[in-house]
């Protein structure tokens, strides 16, 4: 049987290397909160910037279109000045 000083030390060493274990698996789960925290903040940024990025190429896209647009209405016009002064010679 074991002497009671020498019982407690060995609790002594095993409290101390459980507070030890206990004191890492902490801090890991800390860390891992932590990270998981700046992921969730970053993420709405990231998806607001993707947005910005998008709602700009739209815009330009937008813009291409209505000048594409206006140039075939312009050619419309012409050609069918083209066909009418072709219709009046002919």
């Amino acid at each position: 049987m074991l002497d009671v000083h020498e019982h407690r030390r060995v609790l002594s060493g095993v409290r101390e290397t459980k507070g030890r274990q206990l004191s890492s698996h902490r801090h890991e789960l800390d860390e891992e909160r932590r990270a998981w925290r700046r992921a969730k903040d970053a993420r709405p940024a990231m998806h607001r910037i993707v947005l910005e990025g998008e709602r700009r190429e739209m815009q330009r896209s937008r813009r291409i279109h209505k000048a594409m647009l206006a140039q075939n209405r312009w050619l419309l016009a012409l050609a069918d000045r083209l066909q009418d002064r072709l219709k009046k010679a002919g």
